[in-house]
């Protein structure tokens, strides 16, 4: 159980990266006059995001997400009253950075934590166990998605000679 909470970690991490750089492409700056700069804001920011947000995601969504899986099965019998129980767990726990941070942060963190639950039960229900092997090398994901966006971004620095 504890291998697949660390690929879902790494699944669900990586695609939020990528979700949030799409819809909050540079919260600093003013909106993308064309295309190509909302695409290369889109571009810098994913790096950064994932680089934030994963070990969030992997430490706190990991195991918070096992201690959903357990209440859950323990105060319930039916499959159906188990996932919606873990699920309403699952968004508890996400909703904890509305009370430590601000009401933005509280809705990224519930956003992962229904990233999460998702993958979570996607790959429960699609094999039954998992290996450490397969864990480790889920955790090439994120990094694969951090190299491949500094590699465009480094690319882009060449073509604009900065």
């Amino acid at each position: 159980m504890i291998y697949r909470k660390v690929i879902s970690a790494s699944i669900s991490g990586a695609i939020f990266a990528i979700l949030f750089g799409l819809f909050v492409p540079d919260p600093t700056s003013a909106p993308a006059n064309s295309i190509w700069q909302y695409l290369s804001s889109v571009i810098i920011t994913i790096p950064f995001y994932l680089m934030y947000s994963f070990p969030f995601i992997l430490i706190y969504g990991g195991m918070t997400s096992l201690l959903s899986e357990v209440i859950s099965r323990r105060i319930t019998k039916h499959q159906k009253a188990e996932f919606i129980v873990s699920g309403v767990l699952h968004l508890a726990f996400g909703s904890v950075f509305f009370l430590i941070f601000n009401p933005y942060a509280g809705i990224l963190s519930l956003a992962a934590a229904l990233l999460f639950f998702v993958t979570d039960r996607y790959l429960q229900n699609k094999r039954a166990s998992y290996r450490l092997t397969q864990a480790l090398m889920s955790l090439e994901i994120p990094i694969g998605v951090w190299i491949l966006f500094m590699g465009i971004v480094y690319l882009q620095s060449l073509v604009a000679g900065n």
